[in-house]
């Protein structure tokens, strides 16, 4: 009976963990509204714009850096963004800082080895998109639609992006 037991333990647990694992990275649009474009500093004050970047799949984000879950997302983030790249898929990663930056903004860049765009909106003044908390990502085809969203923290992962991008082809 006590193996039993421990039997019917592991396998609850290995199914809890399935239904975790099994929620949506991003959710799809509907209208696939056309992403309102932008223009703002990166965090060396070079103008960046997501017309820039038109012809390939962008994940934009929004965040801050006083928020703990966008903080926490940003490794994985990095992995998903180094992993398509090797892929030679064209997928970018804009995330626009949303506030007030602090000064410990570039450290915490360099801390987590973030290549991919970083901007700042620093009066949050950003129009066209719907950001009704942090963090809060869209993913932009080529033909510059938003297909997909998502909003809190997410596990990113280069496997099901390419999944979801293939979807879209």
């Amino acid at each position: 009976m006590m193996k039993l037991n421990h039997l019917l333990l592991a396998l609850l647990i290995s199914i809890g963990s399935a239904v975790v694992n099994a929620e949506p990275m991003m959710f799809p649009m509907q209208d696939r509204p056309t992403a309102k474009n932008f223009t703002l500093p990166d965090v060396n004050g070079q103008a960046t714009s997501l017309s820039d970047y038109q012809g390939k799949y962008v994940l934009v984000n929004f965040w801050a850096d006083w928020c703990a879950p966008c903080v926490k997302e940003f490794p994985a983030m990095q992995v998903m963004y180094d992993t398509l790249r090797a892929e030679n898929i064209d997928f970018e990663i804009i995330a626009v800082h949303a506030g007030p930056v602090s000064n410990d903004i570039e450290s915490f860049l360099e801390q987590v080895n973030v290549n991919f765009k970083v901007v700042l909106d620093d009066t949050a003044s950003l129009k066209g998109w719907k950001v009704p908390g942090l963090p809060m990502s869209y993913l932009v085809n080529p033909d510059g639609e938003l297909v997909y969203q998502a909003l809190g923290a997410k596990e990113w992962d280069g496997t099901r992006m390419k999944k979801l991008i293939a979807h879209l082809q």
